[in-house]
């Protein structure tokens, strides 16, 4: 099984850039971590036509609040002009379900927000546009403790002219070593 997440993240991120955990590019979650057999490439046919097909969504950066168990992890709650996130999250959600993903638990109590991190931070009264999505791999087996970009799409645009790219078309356009 292998461990996956679906973001916005609030600059575009680059098929097969890496991660440290404590320096996760700043995002918006809109799916949640989930384990799942299911291949790479399936995984990105099911996302790149949902971000085709979703405008950028424009948001505004709320008061701050706290997460997590102990509800020591700092956070900035993220607000649209609409009900665009958690339409977009169900889209999504729909869309990899169909390819046979099995999401597990998901949240009935989707808060879109932006962690608080080490390199940095949103404040209340940003305004940002979350324009690309991505299909983040977490821990992949050759990194214990980093994520891998291994899909990123802007959206709004054609699936066939989008900016992003799969991890299969970026492996075949890198030189062999």
């Amino acid at each position: 099984m292998t461990r996956f997440v679906v973001v916005l993240p609030i600059e575009p991120l680059v098929v097969n850039a890496e991660f440290t955990v404590a320096q996760w590019p700043l995002h918006v979650t809109l799916v949640e971590p989930f384990e799942t057999d299911v291949e790479v490439d399936t995984l990105d046919a099911a996302l790149a036509p949902v971000a085709a097909a979703t405008r950028p969504i424009p948001a505004d950066v709320a008061e701050d609040a706290m997460f997590g168990p102990r509800r020591n992890i700092l956070v900035s709650l993220v607000r649209d002009d609409g009900d665009a996130l958690p339409a977009l999250r169900a889209v999504a959600m729909t869309a990899l379900r169909e390819r046979a993903v099995d999401l597990g638990h998901t949240r009935t109590d989707y808060r879109p927000h932006v962690t608080a991190k080490g390199h940095g931070r949103v404040h209340e009264g940003d305004r940002l546009l979350l324009d690309t999505m991505a299909l983040v791999r977490l821990r992949p087996p050759e990194t214990s403790h980093h994520g891998r970009i291994v899909g990123s799409w802007r959206m709004g645009e054609a699936a066939g002219e989008a900016a992003g790219a799969s991890v299969a078309e970026a492996d075949a356009r890198r030189p062999a070593t």
